[in-house]
């Protein structure tokens, strides 16, 4: 009699599914890799994980499938509980395809470290930062993450306007992106540091998000 009670509670209660338990793990790992590579698109370690993270997206719609046949063939311990690696593998899937990790990267970027881009803007407009011949300035030490590229940016003065971008990411002389400060507050002109604007976001007074071709 104490046998069947308990097996009815072990059926009404029973252990958290061990393939549950995996597609836990396996959907934090891959959410971190896929933070992580589309945080820094173009980066030297996005392309370490880039082939990595389709990979695993890959064995996710694996593991999507082999849910549904988990489903019925534990169903006998509760329809809750076979759902839940179902349930897991599919919202891993909801967050790295629709989840935008590199727009959300890039706001949080910009608004860290919107004094200091300022303050870099103030140091070109007063002289105390020196245009060199390129139309480039090599910034000082504690500012050289803000252009991460190679640590410049760059600066253009035309009919009193004043011009700075400040690189974040570059694969060619007409592909980058980076955010760009117009004392007048206009948007960028094509053409303008030889950009091709596919994309220009505004983001507060004088300042934009812009990526070329």
């Amino acid at each position: 009699m104490e046998q069947t009670i308990l097996s009815d509670n072990q059926v009404r209660n029973p252990d958290f599914p061990s393939f549950g338990l995996v597609s836990i793990w396996f959907g934090a790992i891959l959410t971190t890799l896929t933070m992580f590579t589309f945080a820094s698109p173009g980066s030297e370690g996005s392309y370490l994980t880039l082939p990595l993270v389709q990979g695993m997206k890959f064995l996710l719609m694996a593991m999507i499938l082999a849910s549904v046949f988990y489903l019925p063939l534990n169903a006998q311990h509760g329809v809750k509980w076979a759902a839940l690696p179902l349930f897991i593998n599919v919202g891993t899937l909801m967050i790295v395809q629709l989840v935008p990790f590199t727009q959300l990267w890039e706001a949080t970027r910009f608004h860290w470290r919107v004094g200091q881009y300022e303050a870099v803007v103030q140091l070109v407009e007063s002289g105390q930062l020196v245009v060199g011949e390129s139309g480039t300035i090599l910034l000082p030490e504690e500012y050289r993450m803000l252009s991460p590229v190679d640590g410049r940016i760059a600066v253009e003065t035309i009919g009193g306007v004043t011009s700075i971008f400040f690189f974040t990411e570059q694969k060619g002389p007409l592909a980058f992106a980076g955010y760009l400060y117009r004392s007048d507050s206009n948007p960028p002109q094509q053409g303008e540091f030889l950009g091709r604007w596919q994309y220009v976001l505004p983001k507060q007074a004088h300042w934009y998000y812009c990526v070329s071709e």
